[in-house]
């Protein structure tokens, strides 16, 4: 049985445009290699009333891992770390619902889903807070961190080094920044702009037919009125 606030809770989208979902795995033991996904979605529920965050499911497109390495990434995608022709999501899903307090940290626990496999994940979490942006949305933002063992995932590649040793560490760590919506009413604004700027304010007056061209825009086929 689910409490009345969980019932009451509202659901809640990532913003994709300003969160991040990264990793960093050891290298030669001497350093690490940093990666990032650029495609996922993500929800949950929240009661604003109890402040119990639940039902987390985050979606990731596998094949697009960047580590600022074509060349990896494409091994990266290949049947010897995700193999992505087989299993194009990563997903991880909460098990239950848990209290956030501005500022304080948490423990929220899943399950992870990669190559097929599912395994337990915890992520160690802190609720930044609520802040209401420019046009009057409210934002809520996490941070989160955690591990894994990438051969729990069946990711077993590797190469030895001459002086012992691996190329790889077994251990990733993941480190997410998140800022969500409510469901379906994000804000409607671009990645490349600053609130309140000239050109913003130019594309709201063209899309409601107040102008017939921008004088922002640098692009010659972007000064065209809609037909």
């Amino acid at each position: 049985m689910f409490s009345s606030s969980l019932l009451l809770a509202k659901p809640f989208e990532l913003v994709s445009e300003h969160s991040r979902i990264a990793f960093d795995v050891d290298y030669m033991s001497m350093t690490s290699v940093e990666g990032k996904f650029k495609s996922y979605r993500g929800f949950f529920n929240l009661s604003e009333k109890s402040d119990e965050l639940s039902n987390v499911k985050v979606i990731i497109d596998g094949a697009s891992v960047d580590t600022n390495d074509d060349k990896r990434d494409f091994h990266l995608k290949g049947h010897e770390f995700f193999f992505v022709a087989s299993y194009p999501e990563i997903t991880f899903t909460s098990k239950s619902a848990v209290k956030i307090q501005e500022g304080k940290t948490f423990s929220l626990i899943g399950e992870l889903t990669m190559r097929g496999v599912s395994k337990p994940l915890t992520l160690e979490g802190i609720y930044v807070g609520l802040k209401k942006d420019p046009w009057g949305k409210d934002n809520y933002f996490f941070k989160l961190k955690g591990e894994i063992n990438r051969k729990d995932f069946g990711i077993v590649w590797n190469k030895d080094m001459d002086a012992g040793g691996y190329l790889v560490g077994d251990i990733v760590r993941l480190n997410l920044t998140i800022q969500a919506q409510a469901q379906g009413d994000k804000t409607s604004f671009s990645t490349h702009m600053v609130p309140h700027t000239k050109a913003i304010q130019e594309r709201s007056d063209l899309k409601k037919g107040k102008i017939k061209k921008l004088s922002t825009a640098s692009d010659e086929t972007d000064h065209k009125a809609p037909q």
